[in-house]
């Protein structure tokens, strides 16, 4: 029951429906305080103008004033009210006490249930003076004879010469006053109840309408927070494209946005640490192969010495195998390169000469493959270009072998050099005669393990790292026709790094 009470407590809908029905009953209660007042005034104001038309009659010259003639004033009043019931006043009394002494009422003396309330009105006008000084009306409330009532009084003399003082007390009932406005209430409280209701549905369309967004933004959170961040989202959102919406359509693209941050923040988190497991493995393995592939090539190219003068089939196997450890050192050096990178040693470095000396050593395995290699040289190019050549000579051959794989077979690698004076920039790029990159892996390209042959994917993702290593830049331009890898790299940039560090 308490988790029930809470449940509906922090219930959004009740908490905005609420306001609407405590205004409501706000609202309703001062408008019952002040109509109770109103109709207060308004049977002062009738009862005053009962009074005056008793007054005007009664002053009249000639008249002969009696407990009789009261009556029949009082009761020509009552049938002028009866006539008008919306000035209805109900049951009231007249006393009249004159300077003799003499007592008139509309009270018969025989009632003798109501006559003490006369002799009660009379003891208190003589205890309290309630004696009129002028000829305006006075309002006073007395209780008389355990009975309240609303009096009003006022002192006049009859219109003519000699004529005598009387005063005037009209007593009215506060048991009708309260009638009345018990009556008004009652009607105010079935209204009042009426629009309760209509308040309170008024207030549960809106609540629903605001809180039904929320409650399925609040929802989605908790499918997300129990399946993950790979969970579908279904959320509220403007009905119409384009359309804008309102605080909840905010909130629900700033959830979204947010949803697709943490997607993005993770897959680059799992991404992290799979690069530091492949790194460690890579290690790993690349020591595990480095030392015995440097005995192996050792041996080979110490019974290639021994074999002397053998036949040409012996010496292109001798030359094949040799190719394919270097080959395999290539791969060694690349997942150390990956594994543990290190900072380039720049040295003068003839980049034609080792550009042609990369093209020489990848040969063989390109004529397997049907693939000619060619160099295109710029020979303005400056010999001491401020370079690491072993990092250089692996950015190439990763490019080299790229471009070969691109056409499997049959088809051409151009390695071009040029060299910019102006700016002091030099392009090595690598082009080949392939069928082009497929349109969803360009964005991701230099990605590490983003491969478009079923490769690791990490010769581009390398390649890219030399590259910037060295300050400069890798990009790419592909087309059915073939696709052409370039790196930049600033001489000036390079040579001023090296003087500012010596």
């Amino acid at each position: 029951m308490d988790s029930l009470k809470r449940s509906i407590h922090s219930s959004l809908a009740v908490k905005i429906t609420l306001p609407f029905v405590a205004l409501f009953a706000a609202v309703l209660f001062a408008l019952g305080l002040v109509l109770a007042r109103e109709i207060l005034l308004e049977v002062e104001a009738r009862v005053e103008d009962q009074q005056r038309f008793v007054l005007e009659v009664a002053t009249f010259p000639g008249f002969a004033l009696g407990e009789e003639s009261l009556r029949q004033i009082r009761d020509r009043a009552g049938r002028s009210a009866q006539a008008d019931p919306a000035a209805a006043t109900g049951h009231c009394e007249f006393v009249v006490l004159e300077e003799d002494g003499r007592t008139l009422s509309t009270i018969a003396r025989e009632d003798r249930a109501a006559w003490p309330t006369v002799e009660a009105l009379a003891a208190a006008v003589h205890a309290r003076r309630l004696k009129p000084a002028t000829e305006d009306l006075q309002r006073a409330t007395l209780r008389l004879a355990r009975q309240d009532w609303l009096v009003l009084y006022t002192a006049r003399a009859a219109r003519g010469p000699g004529a005598a003082m009387r005063r005037f007390y009209l007593l009215y009932p506060f048991a009708e006053i309260q009638n009345a406005q018990n009556r008004a209430l009652r009607r105010i409280a079935a209204l009042g109840g009426l629009g309760l209701a209509l308040a309170a549905g008024l207030g549960l369309l809106v609540a629903h309408w605001i809180s039904g967004p929320v409650r399925r933004l609040a929802v989605a959170a908790g499918r997300i927070s129990r399946g993950g961040l790979n969970e579908t989202l279904e959320l509220p959102g403007p009905r119409r494209q384009g359309q804008r919406g309102d605080e909840i359509a905010e909130l629900t693209r700033a959830f979204q946005a947010m949803v697709e941050t943490l997607r993005n923040s993770q897959a680059e988190l799992l991404k992290a640490e799979r690069l530091a497991a492949t790194g460690k493995l890579a290690a790993t393995v690349a020591h595990g192969i480095r030392n015995p592939l440097t005995s192996l090539r050792m041996t080979v190219e110490m019974l290639q010495q021994r074999a002397g003068n053998v036949d040409a089939q012996t010496q292109q196997a001798y030359a094949v195998l040799l190719g394919e450890i270097n080959r395999m050192a290539l791969a060694v050096e690349e997942l150390l390169t990956f594994a543990r990178p290190r900072p380039p040693q720049r040295v003068p470095t003839d980049l034609n000469k080792l550009a042609a000396e990369t093209l020489k050593f990848l040969e063989r395995q390109l004529q397997h493959a049907h693939i000619q290699g060619s160099l295109d040289a710029d020979a303005a190019l400056p010999p001491d270009l401020p370079l690491d050549p072993e990092k250089v000579r692996q950015l190439l051959v990763n490019l080299v072998l790229n471009a070969q794989q691109a056409m499997v077979r049959d088809g051409t690698v151009t390695v071009r050099t040029r060299w910019d004076a102006v700016s002091e920039q030099v392009t090595l790029s690598v082009r080949d005669t392939g069928p082009g990159i497929a349109e969803e892996v360009r964005d991701k390209l230099f990605e590490l393990f983003v491969s478009t042959k079923g490769g690791g994917g990490l010769g581009l993702a390398i390649a890219k790292q030399i590259a910037e290593e060295h300050g400069g830049s890798i990009s790419f331009e592909t087309s059915p026709r073939g696709t052409t890898f370039s790196v930049v790299l600033s001489a000036v940039q390079e040579t001023q790094k090296e003087v500012g560090g010596g």
